[in-house]
């Protein structure tokens, strides 16, 4: 017996503990059932937003590069050594026209002066010498012949001289024509080697291009992944570029192959100018003889023939004249070593120094006027009709961050360009700041239109379903959800036009963190601080005056006319993406 109550008390006590733990376990399971149900049928956490009046602008976007309006090469006219040139001016120092920046060496020139002098001088002796005598006797007439002889004898020499330095003269000339033609043909090579390179870029542009709609048509179709559709965007990024830098290569082989051009033009004018020079000189020194032979004649002759004296001092008034013309060309050539700006404006290039030997139209010094600027930037003629002098841009310079600066178009050019269809529009700024330098690269966001519309929510307030039925999710004033079939209009970056479904003023789901059902109570996610309000665009606006700028960060400026970022890859040689684009939901 008590055998049977030691074993059947534990046997008890067990069966009540197992009996204890099963209720426990069952109560748990109910409460985790019951609060399971309260979560599902509980509100949803949400933040808000509300459907109203809004911009959309329409934009081109385009890259502007920083141009000087005035742009001088400071160059010689004479093949000579460089014998001053301050090592102050250089890079940023500041120039005004007329001032003497520099020296060519002059030792030859004056040297040329003195003997061009001399001759003038010897002329006059001759010219007032033969005034005097105009009355000889008899006596001198021999000697008069033999002083002919003489100057005939001399003046042949000068002559076999002068054509022997016009034989030199005329070669070293046509040396350089020759070279200057070696140089052109290398600078013609190049030329179509970077238009190669430009053809090659398009091509490659095109295809990226291809890819991208491709790829946009896939992903509509939920066939890709999104990374896949912003890899082909990235490589039409890239191609774009590359179809820019190309344009930058060709247009300076074409600047370059101008150059030679202009270098060659200058050689063959030089020549011209050293064959008639020497040309003249021979004539002159021909002229010499002749006058010396007849003066020898006139010695011989009869002293009393009154028109052959007049004929001597006209002849030698004649040499009296050419001498004085080559002093004054001499002279020119002397005040050409002088190297003196011929415009107001700042050093952006050094490209000499002193001792160096230069040609005539080596660029020794680059001069470019800063106090204002132009931004270029190539439009597609499609925009001739929108794009106009007073159309509004805003600028950003990627060596500038956070600078935007609004202007307007102030020059167009008036002929497209006959390879890309496109032509310049340029926005005046103002640099007296000196922040902008030529040749910084700018994106320049052009306004083409903007509207105003009545029902505009963010574009994250818009979703697709499965079937591509665009709906929104709108909230009452009792927090209730309601799932609603919209119809969706244009759009930028950030908002969405509504064009049926949803009325101004009503309150739309922007972000929820669990789904939302149809009739569903949600609440109010509080904003955090210092938040973006829903639908708030970060986009800088346009305003009225040219050249304004305003920082990307900091401040309360509200913008006149909110824009949204213009997609990138819309380069300056390819067709236009507009901001505003039509239909279609997230």
């Amino acid at each position: 017996m008590k055998k049977a109550i030691f074993i059947g008390i534990p046997l008890i006590v067990l069966f009540v503990l197992v009996g204890w733990r099963y209720m426990q376990k069952t109560e748990t399971t109910k409460q985790l059932s019951v609060r399971s149900a309260q979560q599902k049928n509980g509100p949803a956490n949400v933040v808000l937003g509300t459907a109203g009046p809004a911009i959309i602008a329409k934009t081109y976007e385009a890259v502007g590069t920083v141009t000087s309006p005035y742009t001088v090469e400071l160059s010689p006219k004479l093949v000579d050594k460089i014998s001053i040139l301050p090592d102050y001016i250089r890079e940023g120092y500041k120039v005004k026209k007329g001032q003497l920046l520099g020296k060519l060496d002059p030792t030859e020139i004056i040297g040329q002066v003195l003997q061009a002098k001399s001759q003038l001088a010897q002329a006059q002796s001759t010219y007032v010498s033969a005034k005097y005598t105009q009355h000889p006797t008899n006596e001198n007439v021999q000697s008069q012949i033999d002083q002919g002889i003489a100057t005939i004898q001399s003046n042949v020499a000068d002559y076999d001289q002068v054509k022997e330095n016009y034989e030199d003269q005329v070669h070293q000339a046509h040396s350089m024509v020759v070279d200057a033609q070696a140089k052109l043909d290398a600078a013609k090579s190049a030329t179509a080697n970077a238009a190669a390179s430009l053809n090659s870029s398009k091509a490659t542009e095109a295809d990226a291009k291809a890819k991208y709609n491709r790829e946009d048509t896939l992903y509509k179709q939920s066939f890709v992944a999104a990374q896949d559709l912003d890899d082909a965007l990235a490589a039409e990024k890239v191609a774009a570029a590359n179809v820019e830098v190309a344009n930058g290569q060709l247009a300076a082989a074409k600047q370059a192959e101008n150059s030679t051009v202009a270098e060659l033009r200058e050689a063959e004018d030089n020549e011209a100018i050293v064959k008639k020079t020497g040309t003249t000189n021979i004539r002159a020194a021909w002229a010499k003889v002749v006058l010396a032979k007849a003066a020898l004649k006139y010695a011989e002759s009869t002293l009393n023939l009154k028109p052959a004296y007049q004929a001597q001092l006209d002849a030698d008034q004649a040499a009296v004249n050419a001498a004085q013309g080559n002093v004054n060309q001499a002279q020119s050539r002397l005040s050409d070593c002088d190297l003196v700006s011929t415009i107001d404006g700042t050093v952006t290039k050094r490209n000499a120094d002193p001792g160096t030997v230069v040609n005539p139209g080596t660029s020794i010094l680059e001069i470019q006027f800063l106090d204002w600027l132009y931004v270029t930037s190539a439009v597609p003629v499609e925009y001739s009709g929108q794009i106009v002098k007073g159309t509004q841009v805003r600028m950003t310079f990627d060596a500038i961050p956070g600078l935007t600066l609004n202007g307007t178009v102030t020059d167009l050019s008036q002929v497209a360009d006959p390879q890309s269809r496109q032509y310049d529009a340029m926005i005046k700024v103002d640099n007296r700041d000196g922040r902008f330098t030529p040749g910084m690269y700018s994106r320049c966001h052009f306004l083409i239109s903007q509207q105003s519309y009545p029902v505009v929510v963010p574009r994250e307030a818009v979703k697709t379903t499965n079937t591509g039925q665009s709906t929104v999710t709108t909230v009452d004033k009792d927090n209730v959800a309601h799932i609603v079939d919209v119809t969706p209009g244009v759009q930028d970056t950030n908002n969405m036009v509504i064009s049926e479904g949803l009325d101004a003023g009503q309150r739309v789901v922007l972000i929820s963190y669990t789904p939302v059902r149809d009739k569903q109570k949600v609440t109010e996610a509080k904003k955090k601080k210092g938040g973006k309000a829903a639908g708030d665009s970060p986009d800088a606006g346009f305003s009225g005056s040219s050249g304004s700028a305003t920082k990307g960060s900091g401040g309360h400026h509200k913008p006149a006319v909110p824009i949204g970022d213009v997609p990138t890859g819309t380069s300056s040689t390819t067709a236009p993406t507009a901001t505003a684009t039509s239909g279609g939901g997230q």
